[in-house]
């Protein structure tokens, strides 16, 4: 747990856990635990599904997702209140997401959802004490599971503000003000974890009951795992390339996402409460705050790319028109909707999924391990499957184009998207990479920022307003103001170990 307030909130959500979470998941059919169960067992199904969720929630929705993560990759732009797209972040939203990633919380439709405190209970549950929960799946596989949900969440965190409590967090009252470590003892740690989680998986045992990802499939559990485990290496190879190279022929020979088909996505249903937030957002709490960016349209006009149409709509002219990317309170304000090309109907479907990781990414992963030397292969064909399976996921025949594969051809063959055509003309591999992985991590807001400030590949630009905070785009976010007054001297050591609290400080994996 990572400070008092947390622990306090933590508990309140225990307690309750049950009676809220059967109310707002009874439309999911897969989480039905074992009947058998002894009454007093807390059933690991419903803390699966509820961490889940909740962490999807998290990083899909209006504040998390749309204000922060999705702003920061400069793929939306407010409509209005744009103080966020100036990197002026409220502090109820840095106090309450922290919170809410390590120990849960609420989302926008107001349900009591479970962070990665639900997950290490999972862990710590099924350690102790295994033949009592064996009834929500095997205890290694549930184990595993909840691991790598765990990592790919704490990643997140220590992505966005650098050096986080790790080692010292999740032990309740036993430790209410954890250290901070280093986001390199972090990494570390995390490689660890995901090798410990593979270990465990067992494909011929039952899978975790209350999984809402991949049903039980451990086998899919895998391929994730070892997917996950590339992008964690990737992120610290510049400063760790030895370990980074081992990782990621490590999960290639256990294997990694193969097609579209193994994504990690949640997928969503129709109803509330149970919708995209993005959903809920816009139709529910009938809000229009967020467009296509200019940074993006702009980018996709110019390579006349036909994920236009999936990722944004046509303003009331029928053009692709982006909003200005950081503009002024009053300015937004003047812009009016109609004029804009507001993110697409597709995205805002109720049951449109939440992306965790997708094959493409792997596929640019592979792509720069090529140029590294860390595998054999052409960086060429790799960069091509990336962007051939971010199309084949995001086009529809008969609507976006009538032939995917052709207008995938098509835009592969452009002298502006050509990898060979493109380093030819003086951009670095790191600039054509990171162009169109960007694209691909459209709507994956704070991926797209943290491969921004990795692989410096441009096309980011300062807000049209001004910045706020900071002197630029932010290099990290500033830590929550509860830390500074709940965990004070963990926080003081922090600042004192990676630098000043601002956003001008760099992670330790940005180099550049």
């Amino acid at each position: 747990m990572n400070n008092t307030k947390s622990i306090i909130k933590w508990a309140f959500l225990a307690s309750f856990l049950v009676l809220t979470f059967v109310g707002c998941k009874k439309d999911f059919d897969n989480i039905n635990d074992d009947p058998n169960s002894p009454g007093g067992t807390i059933r690991t199904s419903f803390l699966l599904s509820g961490a889940q969720k909740g962490l999807m929630d998290f990083t899909w929705d209006a504040f998390w997702g749309a204000q922060t993560g999705n702003q920061l990759a400069q793929y939306w732009s407010s409509n209005q209140y744009a103080s966020e797209s100036r990197y002026q972040f409220r502090t109820s939203v840095t106090n309450g997401y922290w919170t809410r990633l390590y120990a849960g919380g609420n989302n926008d439709a107001d349900e009591n959802m479970g962070g990665i405190s639900e997950l290490q209970t999972i862990i710590d549950l099924c350690k102790e004490n295994p033949s009592e929960y064996v009834g929500f799946g095997d205890p290694d596989n549930q184990i595993a599971v909840a691991s790598i949900m765990k990592v790919w969440a704490m990643q997140m965190i220590t992505d966005t503000w650098g050096d986080a409590p790790y080692s010292e967090a999740w032990k309740g009252f036993a430790n209410t003000q954890p250290k901070y470590d280093s986001q390199r003892d972090i990494y570390i740690g995390l490689l660890a974890e995901l090798n410990g989680a593979i270990a465990l998986i067992n494909e011929g045992a039952d899978g975790p009951t209350g999984d809402l990802v991949y049903s039980g499939n451990m086998g899919a559990w895998r391929k994730f795992a070892n997917s996950l485990k590339m992008r964690i290496a990737m992120r610290m190879s510049d400063r760790e390339s030895a370990m980074a190279s081992t990782a990621i022929n490590e999960a290639i020979a256990d294997g990694i996402f193969t097609s579209n088909a193994d994504n990690a996505v949640f997928n969503y249903l129709a109803s509330v409460p149970n919708t995209n937030l993005y959903y809920y957002n816009r139709y529910i709490d009938s809000r229009i705050d967020y467009a296509g960016s200019n940074i993006l349209v702009d980018q996709l006009l110019a390579l006349e790319d036909p994920r236009i149409s999936a990722y944004v709509d046509q303003n009331s002219s029928g053009e692709y028109v982006g909003e200005v990317y950081g503009l002024t309170d009053a300015d937004a304000t003047a812009t009016a909707n109609a004029d804009i090309s507001q993110r697409s109907s597709r995205i805002l479907e109720a049951d449109a999924p939440g992306i965790y990781m997708s094959y493409s990414e792997t596929q640019f992963i592979l792509a720069e391990a090529a140029e590294r030397g860390y595998i054999a292969g052409s960086a060429s064909d790799y960069y091509n499957a990336g962007i051939t399976a971010s199309m084949d996921y995001w086009l529809i025949e008969g609507v976006d184009t009538d032939d995917v594969a052709a207008a995938t051809a098509t835009y592969l063959a452009r002298p502006d998207v050509d990898y060979a055509t493109v380093i030819g003309g003086g951009a670095t591999w790191k600039q054509a990479i990171g162009k169109q992985k960007w694209l691909a991590l459209y709507m994956q807001g704070f991926e797209g920022w943290a491969e921004y400030r990795r692989l410096d590949f441009g096309i980011l630009q300062l807000p049209a307003g001004g910045v706020l905070e900071g002197s630029g785009i932010p290099l990290r976010m500033m830590y929550p103001v509860d830390e500074q007054t709940l965990n004070s001297a963990n926080y003081g050591a922090a600042v004192g170990s990676q630098g000043a609290d601002s956003h001008d400080t760099r992670v330790w994996w940005d180099v550049n």
